[in-house]
């Protein structure tokens, strides 16, 4: 019997590909379109402001661009947030396990900050063309907010895998969030 307070969770093999292929594939693609939803919050937000200043073209491109901006950042980042689950899950489910358990008030505050950032996005690609400048401008900050806000948090949780520090010698939650790679991977991550 395994002392560990961790319960037990199976793991399954699929061979070579699983592990690291897989799972790193899809965390790729899923990273990447995340970033494209923070990064593109915070452009068309600027785009939105010198629309409002006297550059026209700039809001035709808001416009235009946050479209896609929610069509593939948010269909294609669903399905690849659910696989990362999924494949993570089949993998390593204690090391999930563990992740869930330890972080469960932090992975809600980041579900929070990622409600908002839907609930914006769509609110946005639904009704901001009939919107004016003001409330335009409101909802593609809070928009760019909430997804920086997200990866603030998401960001100390997947750190605390690479570098757990303090964490390891009993130091508790926020020794692990804030971990020694938190600050660098979230200032490159913002960049």
């Amino acid at each position: 019997m395994d002392p560990s307070p961790v319960p037990y969770f199976p793991v399954n093999e699929f061979g070579p590909l699983m592990k690291g292929l897989v799972i790193g594939g899809v965390g790729i693609i899923h990273v990447f379109l995340a970033q494209f939803a923070i990064g593109g919050g915070m452009l068309l937000y600027y785009f939105e402001r010198a629309g409002q200043r006297g550059m026209p073209d700039a809001r035709t491109f808001v416009d235009s661009t946050f479209k896609i901006l929610v069509l593939v950042s948010f269909v294609l980042g669903a399905l690849t947030g659910v696989a990362m689950w999924f494949t993570t899950i089949q993998v390593g489910a204690r090391t999930i396990g563990l992740m869930v358990d330890e972080f469960h008030w932090l992975w809600a505050t980041e579900w929070v900050w990622f409600a908002i950032e839907i609930s914006a996005g769509y609110a946005f690609y639904r009704f901001g063309p009939t919107l004016d400048d003001r409330t335009r401008r409101r909802l593609l900050a809070i928009y760019a907010a909430a997804a920086w806000m997200s990866l603030f948090w998401i960001n100390g949780i997947l750190a605390w895998q690479l570098t757990p520090g303090r964490w390891l010698d009993g130091g508790g939650m926020w020794s692990g969030f804030f971990n020694p790679s938190f600050w660098p991977s979230l200032l490159f991550r913002t960049a």
